[in-house]
């Protein structure tokens, strides 16, 4: 009996195994020309509410050698409120980077990289001191930063990643400009794919 479920076990590593071989290879890792593109997902780890969403962001990613790679990011973020008097709240942000990739292994690729990032958005409207409703401001953002990530491949041609960094931000409104120096990890993990 024991050499039969041993049997059982090894046959079943073996199939599973099998699943993940492709005619191309294994997990072969991004080279010149790929392009992959990725989202946020849950979990969310920053301590919020476990299946917050920080807004729709998509992220290309386009490989021009196994080692370097070029990013672009777009993010829209639109929270309503059915209270009268009150605005829609929206923040748009664009954003560049270069990554440099490490030799990893097969299935995990790390690397580092620098990027910078452009934001424009609405901030929620107010009340003055005499109760009248005041407009919601229009904020402008820039940032810039360094950071350092990972991917793990999960599949062939699919990853899952964790990221953190260390930027500089400027924002400014009508009549305020605030700055800040904070680094992080980003709690919203990210999955990705290449073509």
């Amino acid at each position: 009996m024991k050499k039969l479920l041993l049997f059982t076990a090894l046959a079943s590593f073996s199939f599973a195994s099998a699943q993940v071989t492709t005619n191309a290879g294994t997990f072969n890792k991004p080279a010149e020309g790929d392009t992959a593109f990725e989202m946020q997902f849950m979990p969310n780890l920053d301590g919020a509410a476990m299946f917050a969403d920080a807004g729709a962001t998509v992220t290309m990613r386009k490989f021009e050698s196994a080692t370097k790679a070029v990013r672009w990011s777009a993010s829209l973020d639109v929270n309503g409120s059915d209270v009268e008097d009150s605005d829609a709240v929206w923040n748009l942000g664009l954003g560049y980077g270069i990554e440099n990739h490490f030799s990893g292994s097969e299935r995990l690729s790390t690397f580092w990289g620098y990027g910078a990032n452009v934001g424009i958005g609405s901030g929620e409207a107010s009340t003055d001191a005499d109760g009248n409703a005041v407009d919601a401001e229009t904020s402008f953002g820039l940032g810039a930063g360094v950071f350092l990530g990972a991917d793990y491949y999960i599949m062939p041609k699919v990853y899952v990643g964790v990221e953190m960094g260390y930027g500089l931000s400027i924002s400014s409104g009508s009549d305020l400009m605030t700055y800040g120096l904070s680094g992080g990890v980003n709690g919203m993990m990210r999955v990705g794919f290449r073509l």
